[in-house]
């Protein structure tokens, strides 16, 4: 009886271990989450929002006090250059026209600043930047090849003259964006600011002409083409000089603005492909990089921190069904971007003294192999050397995972 004991157990003993040998080798060892090498497009992007809006947009101002008699144009409708807009009853016409005339040279002077390519003070300041720097690069390319001779006869380590090389390409990189500020002052500024100080300037000549020829009737007329975007002001509204009346702009042209913060507009050039959208519209077009303005402004971010940025302007390819000034585009420069290329997902990727590694699930094992990694976008990785179309890499790398480990691939994308 006590043999027969011991000969179930025995075989229990050895169904326990067969089964357990059975899971562990059934399941693979580590269990990882892999993607596929894939040939494809990547593309890096600078990405903001920006906001539609109109060229030839201008805001009507009260050019004189007194009592609004008439207002003849309502939102949305479309005026021409000389439609009167609105009459108000002037209360002193001489006083009235030299209001205008303080209006017209402040305009006069901001159309002047504006043609001027940028500030004198600051083109001078980068030049010197420029001179200083170049001369610091050259010291540092001569003192580069005493380095190099000293590290060809075994004085100093290969560490060494890697650091002075790298600081070198450091300095050439700084010069390089030097010259790109600098290149950026001397670009005009954007026409369709220059477009709407003469807009403005038109629009009080011709209140002038109308206010010498009216009496004691005035007359507030249109500076421009385009449609009434907005209006706040009714009959019987008392006005004050430079109230704001109307906002005018051609709704049939249409671009986008977007603010690019300093650290980022580098890699924005003019003509570089750019695509809009906005899902919850339905809106997906591209367009280009118009123009860059030369200088930067400060501007309070959503969580209220003050950042420095260039405004962006953006011609559209085509002009979207229902598109309104004021709609917000989800906007995308396109900075660089390869064609058919090899990608992974970046997560897959990780460094190990400054060198770019992944593991390959390759029959059930783990493969370490050295990539050369190019554009990332997203969370996508291009991969330029070191990986095959259709090799699996694992996501994720954790510590446990070493080279020649068991894996499981449990998901793959």
């Amino acid at each position: 009886m006590m043999k027969k004991k011991l000969l179930i157990a025995g075989i229990l003993l050895v169904i326990v271990a067969a089964s357990a040998f059975y899971f562990l080798n059934q399941g693979g060892g580590l269990q990882v989450n892999a993607a596929e090498v894939r040939f494809g497009k990547i593309e890096e992007y600078v990405e903001e929002t920006g906001v539609v809006a109109a060229r030839n947009h201008i805001q009507v101002y009260s050019p004189a006090s007194g009592k609004v008699t008439q207002v003849l144009v309502d939102i949305g409708d479309q005026v021409m250059e000389g439609d009167v807009l609105a009459r108000l009853d002037g209360e002193t016409l001489s006083l009235q026209l030299a209001q205008l005339d303080a209006q017209r040279s402040a305009a006069l002077a901001q159309l002047d600043d504006a043609r001027k390519a940028g500030d004198a003070n600051a083109i001078r300041s980068i030049q010197l930047d420029i001179q200083q720097l170049a001369g610091t690069i050259q010291d540092m390319e001569e003192e580069l090849e005493n380095t190099r001779t000293l590290y060809e006869a075994g004085a100093i380590s290969k560490d060494q003259l890697d650091s002075a090389e790298r600081s070198l390409e450091t300095q050439k990189t700084n010069l390089e964006k030097l010259k790109l500020q600098l290149n950026q002052l001397n670009s005009p500024v954007s026409q369709n600011l220059i477009a709407q100080y003469e807009a403005q300037i038109r629009q009080i000549d011709l209140q002038k002409e109308e206010l010498a020829s009216s009496g004691e009737d005035y007359t507030i007329v249109s500076g421009t083409s385009g449609t009434i975007l907005g209006k706040t002001v009714e009959k019987g509204s008392y006005l004050q000089p430079g109230m704001s009346l109307m906002e005018i702009g051609d709704t049939a042209n249409l671009y986008v603005e977007s603010d690019i913060l300093v650290s980022e507009i580098g890699d924005v050039k003019e003509e570089q492909v750019v695509r809009l959208q906005n899902r919850d519209l339905g809106i997906d077009v591209t367009g280009k990089v118009d123009n860059i303005y030369p200088n930067a402004f400060s501007k309070v971010s959503d969580l209220g921190v003050e950042q420095k940025r260039i405004k962006v302007e953006i011609e559209m390819d085509q002009m979207p069904e229902g598109l309104r000034p004021g709609y917000d585009l989800q906007v995308r420069i396109i900075t660089k971007s390869s064609e058919d290329t090899l990608i992974i997902p970046e997560n897959a990727v990780f460094t190990m003294e400054n060198r770019d590694y992944v593991f390959v699930a390759s029959d059930g094992v783990a493969e370490l192999r050295e990539i050369q990694s190019g554009i990332q976008s997203g969370n996508d990785m291009e991969v330029l050397s070191g990986l095959s179309e259709g090799e699996m890499v694992i996501q994720s790398p954790d510590g446990e995972l070493e080279e020649g480990a068991a894996v499981e691939v449990i998901m793959q994308e």
